[in-house]
């Protein structure tokens, strides 16, 4: 019997890997970058232009506005996020990447993680603005106008700073940025498994070998 099972084993066919996940969200820039047209925006428009400006200039002060919130909520929490203590993995820059690990208490934690959101729409603020004036490149305002509310919402900060969500789960501390997996390269997995893989260079090296 148990050599019977063993041969099962050894024939059964690999595991195929997951299929790549798809978020609706990948879908959006592509959509307002080549369907801008059929919207009806054109951009030679100086009144549709001021528009586009106008919306993105919105979108810009709520994300800001949201970050600063942000900031006043933890503040006000302050004395009962210091009871509690997260280690964080970090790369240090001046060292060559390195991770450090350093524990912080949750306020520490909060107060960073709010940091780097406002830094975040800062800086998606300040290429698209240049790429606006001094490249006179238009799409991507309305682009990030989308975007940057779109990934400000989802961060594990404003889930459970603004949101009111419990952190735990998914959303413990320390709260990492999502990953962003390229849905080409999942499909090329899913196409080619790693067994197969490995199965091909074990052949090519066997070719070399003779």
């Amino acid at each position: 019997m148990a050599d019977s099972e063993e041969k099962k084993k050894k024939t059964a066919p690999p595991a195929q890997p997951e299929a790549p996940k798809l978020k609706p969200k990948m879908f959006i820039a592509p959509l307002l970058l080549l369907g801008s047209k059929k919207l009806g925006i054109d951009y030679s428009d100086p009144a549709t232009l001021t528009n586009v400006r106008m919306a993105f200039a919105l979108a810009m002060a709520l994300c800001v506005s949201s970050c600063a919130l942000m900031y006043a909520i933890v503040n006000r929490k302050k004395k009962k996020l210091t009871e509690d203590k997260v280690e964080v993995t970090t790369k240090d820059p001046m060292d060559g990447g390195k991770e450090k690990t350093e524990t912080l208490t949750h306020f520490e934690h909060d107060v960073r993680e709010v940091g780097k959101a406002f830094t975040n729409q800062i800086f998606g603020f300040g290429v698209v603005g240049a790429m606006h004036v001094y490249m006179k490149v238009n799409p991507p305002l309305l682009l990030q106008t989308v975007m940057l509310p779109m990934n400000l919402i989802e961060m594990p900060v404003f889930q459970c700073t603004l949101l009111g969500r419990k952190a735990e789960g998914k959303l413990a501390r320390p709260w990492k940025p999502e990953e962003k997996p390229n849905p080409f390269s999942e499909m090329a997995k899913a196409f080619n498994p790693p067994e197969e893989g490995e199965a091909k260079a074990a052949k090519k090296e066997g070719k070399k070998k003779k």
